[in-house]
């Protein structure tokens, strides 16, 4: 009965974490459970429930997004990188597995990437985002979606629309408003992310003796230029719009387009990172 008694407070002091203010004002410090196989997992358990506990206390306490429901998993699978600081608290072996208590200090600056994110995400009211990145042929460069869809989900948003829906879309057909908005509707998005990639290789030659000749070598030089447009489905308006280009180096052509494209991609993800925060923070002056 004693240790059934012991279990049931564990589990309500879990789930109804202590908060406590921190000294500094860029923090916030909640006192919680972790379990896992090892301190270092406990940790991290503990971890992922503070910033939980940090991130539900920020939604409740703002009406930013009537009935908005902000699915955060992304957010929280990166709880570490929003902790400060931790202090261990009590700790225990029990049934092959570590559990303790620890004070966590998570980070909620203004301008902290947990704050951002949640704002970003709330003001936008967690949107449906799709994807779709066409070659200079029409067909889809799966690479650089990959890259885009990847960003998205790590900043957080969780209704991105799977690679496997947007392969049916016709990128070609897509140069009016009306049209964007027929594409949104069948995805069901509020947001499209359009992109179009050309990538071209050469061969690299080195300079051959003193007479100014060159030799060709094995190597291919690759360039990717990767222009993206974000868009408002429900009006097929262009709301923001970016162009990033990089080089790559292979032993064949394709290889060098291939990592031509992979780094313009990467670029690509940041600045879509950017146009995205910028909606948010337009959502919210216009939610004030």
């Amino acid at each position: 009965m004693e240790r059934f008694k012991r279990l049931i407070e564990r589990g309500l002091l879990t789930v109804s974490a202590l908060f406590l203010l921190s000294a500094s004002a860029a923090a916030q410090s909640v006192v919680v459970d972790g379990v896992g196989a090892d301190e270092r997992a406990a940790l991290i358990d503990a971890s992922r429930t503070a910033v939980e506990q940090v991130a539900g206390t920020f939604i409740d306490s703002r009406t930013l997004v009537e009935n908005a429901a902000v699915k955060l998993d992304q957010i929280y699978t990166k709880a570490q990188g929003f902790v400060t600081g931790t202090e261990i608290l009590a700790k225990e072996q029990q049934g092959g597995f570590v559990h303790l208590r620890a004070r966590i200090d998570v980070d909620t600056s203004p301008d902290a990437q947990l704050m951002n994110n949640l704002s970003m995400i709330m003001m936008l009211n967690d949107p449906r985002i799709a994807v779709a990145v066409r070659e200079a042929g029409g067909s889809h460069d799966r690479a650089a979606e990959s890259a885009l869809d990847s960003k998205l989900l790590e900043l957080g948003f969780s209704h991105v629309v799977a690679s496997e829906r947007t392969a049916g879309l016709d990128l070609s057909g897509l140069g009016s408003a009306s049209s964007r908005t027929a594409a949104g509707q069948s995805l069901g998005a509020d947001y499209l992310v359009l992109g179009s990639v050309e990538s071209q290789a050469t061969d690299i030659s080195l300079p051959d003796g003193e007479d100014g000749s060159y030799r060709k070598t094995q190597l291919k030089s690759g360039r990717a230029r990767l222009t993206v447009n974000v868009i408002r489905a429900a009006t097929g308006e262009v709301v923001g719009t970016f162009t990033t280009a990089a080089k790559g180096v292979g032993t064949s052509e394709a290889m060098a387009r291939s990592k031509a494209v992979e780094k313009a991609s990467a670029k690509a993800a940041e600045r879509l990172e950017e146009k995205f925060r910028h909606l948010g923070s337009e959502a919210g002056t216009h939610e004030w």
